[in-house]
């Protein structure tokens, strides 16, 4: 897997927190801005947007990982479920082969 590969693949798993990475950036560049041209109102003002967007964006890492491993435990459970019905398959097979066998044991003599 490529890096490209790899950042859209978390972008579609949790979209909002390379948004979130975006904003607050932005945010950061904007204040940076602000301070170098002596705006000093303006300048709180987008330090503030950007403490909001980078809670925003840990907020969304932690919704993101909740629901990931809620899915990922949903997915356990299905495969476990999945394992369980095969063995229980394997199992009646075995036991329906052991019956055939001994019919067929006694169908050879009774022959």
């Amino acid at each position: 897997e490529t890096y490209q590969e790899k950042a859209v693949r978390k972008f579609k798993e949790q979209p909002l927190v390379p948004i979130g990475a975006a904003a607050t950036t932005g945010a950061l560049i904007m204040a940076m801005v602000k301070m170098k041209r002596g705006d000093s109102r303006s300048l709180n003002n987008w330090l503030r947007v950007r403490v909001i967007a980078q809670g925003l964006t840990i907020a969304a890492v932690c919704v993101g990982t909740w629901a990931l491993s809620h899915e990922a435990d949903a997915e356990s459970k299905k495969t476990r479920q999945l394992e369980e019905i095969q063995a229980k398959r394997e199992e009646r097979q075995g036991r329906e082969r052991v019956e055939f066998e001994g019919r067929l044991k006694e169908a050879e003599e009774v022959w």
